[in-house]
């Protein structure tokens, strides 16, 4: 049983030194750089530390039987939001935030156009719609993922 506590822990590690990364290309690189496209590296970065800590805290969740599980990604993440989220220590606006942050990885992954302008990056979908990211939503985004992932770790560590 410890050794599944330190993989998760490991786990948490990681998302926090993916979010933390982000940040950091955000606050430091980006000024310095000025290419918008770090934005982008960003999001992905803040994505899978999002999705890297919503699946150890639906694990642990798991294991002290406080949720069922099901095969169905989609809703386990409903399950996440509906049930696992209030423990952890995030209001309303980081909930919409980490749910935009999804969102917005989801529209990356699938999106065939993307380009950068007026500090921003437009990210378009085959239907037409656009997404808009800027600097300052980004770093948001990325203290969000930061914050869950030090509020999980620390609820994973009462537990030992």
């Amino acid at each position: 049983m410890a050794n599944v506590y330190t993989e998760m822990i490991d786990e948490l590690g990681k998302a926090k030194s993916l979010a933390e990364g982000a940040e950091h290309l955000v606050s430091v690189v980006l000024p310095i750089v000025g290419d918008n496209k770090l934005l982008l590296r960003a999001l992905e970065s803040t994505n899978r530390a999002v999705l890297k800590n919503i699946e150890v805290v639906l694990k642990f969740e798991h294991m002290f039987k406080r949720i069922d599980l099901t095969k169905n990604a989609g809703n386990n993440l409903d399950l996440f939001f509906s049930k696992c989220i209030s423990r952890y220590g995030l209001n309303e606006l980081e909930i919409l935030g980490l749910r935009e942050i999804l969102r917005l990885g989801k529209r990356h992954k699938e999106s065939g156009f993307e380009f950068s302008r007026y500090r921003k990056v437009i990210i378009m979908q085959d239907k037409g719609e656009i997404s808009e990211l800027g600097a300052e939503k980004m770093g948001e985004y990325a203290k969000i993922a930061r914050k869950l992932a030090d509020n999980s770790l620390f609820a994973l560590r009462r537990c030992l």
